[in-house]
């Protein structure tokens, strides 16, 4: 079967990259694959019907010798009567387990004869390896097919991702919507060991591959991989920290004492490349922060007025749950739930058997929304920006609006219905945690001190892509905070 890659990114000279065809065919790779697991499938039933005879000649022998555990062997050929008496050999288990490394095995094998691992970012990759752990689903012509052709349409998704979660690694700054340029330089803080050179950690040599495979790709060549780290190594080598300077096909990286390294791109087309695909992935969406000419002082200037912003991203089940495990574990909790939508949030609180207080603006949410009234579920129609705080809740979990900086508006008024030792816990961008603007800094010191001035655990990242199925791909993260005496 040859098949040809879809275009990484459309732009106007129309370049593609082009993913190797498989070396077989699927039929004959099928075959071989089928063929093998016939042979073991008969192996084991061999096997078996073997096993069954040494427990036979075992219960003779216990016979022989009067029920006596020893017979007398060499205690150097033990491993031959081990083999022989083998205990609770299982045919099925064992052809199954060897069904799953077989097949683990072969699709592994098609995701790198395709390119498609090499379209995948560290993590990425991680996760289909992780994937296959878990469940490896049987490799047939119309399965390999079917997986192909989803492969090769998200060729160009496959790679965005990589290339946002690469540069995200590389700066935190670049979980942020709004921070998705790419400049002629980016620092990898530290990368290398303080006391002896070398790498410091795996995570700085799998973002510098990252980095080197997202432009190797848009410049359609092979990508480096490990090659790359041998180099940089190389030029260190010596007694203790010292500075090095790589020169790879992409950028230069120059390696200084205190650990840090410096990557200075080479290539302007390709940085125009990689930002156009940046921009294209995460789209014109959602505005993730403010104006650069945003008053100063907006977080403490607050509005009750409703966003701006007519664009609805419910919360995935997979992100729902996420931020439901979050909650502190207490049985039958009153909890608010702001901007509820159509539910996404309300239907695990209740599931888990909590009260839930829901407040949505919207008419038609709101008639969906009262599908779940009942002893545990209020419904209130109305702006919850203009609903008085009352603090009789045991937490507020919400998506808030995330239109600018309205999001900071709806956790601040979330803050005043806790109870003391009540939690908040919101899905927020990910320029809550990084943003730089004054707002986003503002923002931050009046968690930390909400939080009784503590700034631990208050973000964890959600996974790349969470909002997918809601139409965004802005990174988005868990926001959390208990409230003080």
């Amino acid at each position: 079967m040859n098949m040809q890659a879809p275009e990484i990114m459309a732009d106007d000279s129309e370049q593609a990259s082009s993913l190797p065809a498989v070396t077989s065919q699927i039929e004959d790779i099928v075959a071989a694959r089928d063929a093998a697991l016939a042979k073991i499938t008969e192996a084991a039933a061999t096997l078996e019907a073997a096993y069954a005879l040494t427990d036979e000649a075992n219960a003779f022998a216990r016979k022989a010798q009067c029920g006596r555990k020893y017979w007398g062997i060499d205690r150097t050929h033990n491993k031959h009567y081990e083999h022989l008496s083998q205990q609770g050999f299982d045919a099925a288990q064992s052809v199954e387990t060897y069904r799953r490394q077989l097949d683990a095995s072969v699709w592994s094998y098609l995701l790198e004869e395709t390119g498609i691992r090499d379209l995948m970012d560290a993590t990425g990759s991680r996760e289909f390896d992780q994937g296959l752990r878990e469940e490896v689903p049987p490799v047939t012509v119309q399965d390999v097919r079917a997986t192909f052709e989803t492969w090769m349409c998200n060729a160009d998704l496959t790679f965005a991702r990589g290339l946002a979660v690469a540069f995200a690694r590389l700066d935190s700054r670049f979980k942020s919507h709004d921070a998705f340029k790419l400049g002629s330089r980016m620092i990898v803080d530290r990368a290398f060991s303080e006391y002896s050179g070398s790498f410091n950690r795996s995570w700085a040599e799998e973002t510098i591959i990252d980095v080197e495979r997202v432009f190797a790709k848009l410049d359609e060549q092979a990508p480096a991989g490990r090659g790359l780290i041998q180099e940089i190594d190389a030029d260190r080598r010596g007694y203790g920290p010292q500075q090095s300077l790589t020169e790879s096909r992409f950028f230069r990286i120059r390696g200084f004492m205190n650990g840090n390294a410096h990557l200075w791109f080479t290539r302007d087309d390709l940085v125009t490349k990689a930002n156009q695909v940046l921009a294209d992935y995460y789209g014109e969406v959602i505005p993730d922060a403010a104006p650069k000419d945003e008053d100063s002082a907006a977080f403490t200037k607050r509005t009750n007025l409703p966003s701006k912003d007519l664009q609805f991203y419910h919360t995935p089940a997979k992100a729902a749950a996420k931020v439901v495990d979050h909650l502190r574990y207490q049985e039958g909790q009153h909890i608010l739930e702001p901007s509820a939508g159509t539910g996404h949030l309300v239907r695990p609180l209740l599931e888990k058997g909590h009260k839930v207080t829901a407040i949505e603006i919207h008419a038609d949410r709101v008639r969906q929304l009262r599908e779940h009234e009942g002893p545990q579920c209020s419904v209130i129609h109305g702006n919850f920006l203009n609903q008085p705080a009352n603090p009789i809740y045991d937490a507020v979990i919400q998506n808030p609006p995330f239109f600018r900086t309205h999001w900071m508006d709806h956790l601040r008024h979330a803050y005043d219905f806790l109870k003391f030792g009540g939690q908040l816990i919101a899905i927020v961008p990910a320029s809550a945690e990084v943003g730089q603007s004054k707002a986003h800094i503002q923002f931050r010191r009046w968690a930390e001190k909400a939080n009784g001035g503590r700034s631990w655990g208050m973000f964890t990242d959600l996974p790349t892509e969470s909002f997918a199925e809601a139409g965004t791909n802005i990174n988005t993260v868990i926001f959390k905070v208990t409230k003080q005496n």
